[in-house]
């Protein structure tokens, strides 16, 4: 009698129990309808760094991981530096239309041939940034680390960061990863997503890291110098190694925090690098080290080959990225700019973008872009670069050189490592690429170099040296 008593007393307080776990998930579902997205933005990090992507020194099981959870991009290309990469992720558009083509800050070879023309200083007023346009729909959006795309992120709609870590564990994270203010980057990133669990939001990470000056710590140096020995490997530093594992090192760390919030089957998680890798350190005083190598890519960050352009990109995205997939298909950075905003269901943005949405190719491994061709104009004099243009068209590839006006033609599906120009064997295809280039530029009325009234044939290979990259410099700044 007494128990069927408390049977009763009991069967409306289990059903209102089991009413209240099934509706609590469906609730949190509607609270965060669409995905989190993460964005990890590495500095400089080559093509071939990765293991995942070939590379045999390095070690980075934590990105390697995430291609296999994921699609690989093995044709992504950015800008050949990283502001203008930069610019076109947060506007969605090709340099040449948001005029940001080369390192903001720096200056032209006094005495070049050729002067560069000017340059914008930030992105217009009336481009709509994908952190604006989240905004819009209920997304938190942050940035934390560097910028360098003009102007400061929070004109175009990121959220001032949460500075003040007191998580002891972070806090001793921070102190032994000072370098490129590597752990500072990701305690606030771990921080932002814990300020942020309970809403929709964009993280972009963005590191210093792979960046010059070469500097990581000791113990991983260490572990690459005799890994060196061991191996005879003789174009890969090793604190350049150090630093590309201490960054594959930080990515695991985010990512352990998405699971341990319970955010992590319902975030979008994107790996890219903002141009080509470096193959010597040319900015440092002698001496002057090996960073990384791209073969069988050609040459390195600051050029229109395939070493200074093409680059990482890894994407997953749970339930909908099918697992260790691969895409050939050649993307671009302002893609990812299309691709964010349809992620987050945005209204479309106030200007023209050049960007489309990779939504379509993550969600079906066969699908293609509709696209014809892949344009770069850079016309800078820059450090000890040349003002350049280039097109890529189906597995054609030509490149203007505007001081000489040489032009290069290569077929990248037989000569990945750009090293037989087809020009003389393929004339018309070349004249094909070329008149595609010229009508692209003109379209836009591209700015072209002029002709320097100082130049000197003596002095025309001088550039400024900025110290701020010597690594000597670069350590008592931090100190």
């Amino acid at each position: 009698m007494r128990k069927s008593t408390i049977n009763k007393l009991l069967r409306p307080l289990l059903l209102i129990g089991c009413i209240a776990f099934f509706t609590l998930p469906t609730e949190a579902q509607k609270k965060h309808k669409t995905p989190n997205i993460l964005f990890v933005l590495i500095d400089d990090l080559g093509w071939k760094d990765l293991g995942v992507y070939g590379g045999k020194f390095i070690e980075t099981p934590v990105t390697d991981q995430l291609a296999r959870e994921g699609m690989r991009f093995t044709q992504a290309y950015a800008s050949p530096v990283c502001s203008p990469t930069r610019a076109s992720l947060v506007s969605g558009q090709n340099p040449i239309r948001h005029g940001i083509w080369e390192v903001l800050g720096v200056s032209d070879r006094p005495y070049a041939k050729l002067k560069s023309p000017k340059m914008a200083t930030k992105l217009a007023d009336d481009v709509d940034s994908y952190a604006e346009l989240l905004n819009a729909e209920g997304y938190a959006c942050g940035i934390v680390g560097k910028w360098h795309a003009g102007g400061k992120p929070q004109d175009v709609g990121f959220s001032k960061i949460n500075k003040n870590i007191s998580d002891p564990t972070l806090l001793k994270y921070i102190e032994e990863n000072e370098m490129h203010e590597l752990g500072e980057i990701t305690a606030e990133g771990i921080q932002f997503i814990r300020d942020h669990k309970e809403e929709p939001f964009f993280l972009c990470v963005s590191h210093h890291a792979v960046h010059a000056p070469l500097y990581a710590r000791t113990e991983l140096i260490d572990k690459y110098n005799a890994k060196l020995r061991k191996t005879g490997i003789s174009n890969i530093h090793p604190t350049y190694a150090a630093m590309v594992e201490m960054a594959d090192e930080s990515t695991g760390l985010l990512l352990d925090e998405l699971k341990k919030q319970g955010l992590d089957k319902n975030t979008v998680v994107v790996y890219y690098s903002d141009n080509g890798g470096m193959d010597g350190d040319m900015y440092l005083a002698e001496p002057t080290p090996m960073a990384t190598t791209m073969l069988p890519l050609r040459d390195q960050k600051g050029t229109l080959y395939e070493g200074g352009l093409r680059v990482p990109l890894i994407v997953k995205w749970p339930g909908e990225v099918v697992e260790n997939t691969v895409s050939s298909v050649p993307v671009h950075s302002y893609d990812l700019f299309s691709t964010f905003i349809e992620i987050g269901k945005t209204k479309k943005p106030a200007q023209k973008v050049d960007g489309i949405s990779l939504v379509p190719l993550l969600k079906q491994e066969t699908a293609t872009l509709n696209r014809d061709a892949l344009y770069w104009h850079f016309p800078t004099n820059m450090w000890t670069r040349n003002p350049k243009g280039a097109i890529r068209k189906g597995d054609y590839k030509l490149i203007e050189n505007y001081l000489t006006g040489e032009i290069e033609l290569y077929d990248l599906a037989d000569d990945i490592g750009e090293t037989v120009n087809l020009v003389k064997q393929r004339p018309e295809k070349a004249k094909e690429l070329y008149n595609d280039l010229k009508s692209w530029r003109d379209s836009f009325g591209g700015l072209m170099p002029t002709e320097n009234p100082n130049y000197d044939r003596f002095r025309e290979h001088e550039f400024d040296y900025y110290r701020w990259l010597d690594p000597a410099v670069f350590r008592k700044k931090k100190s």
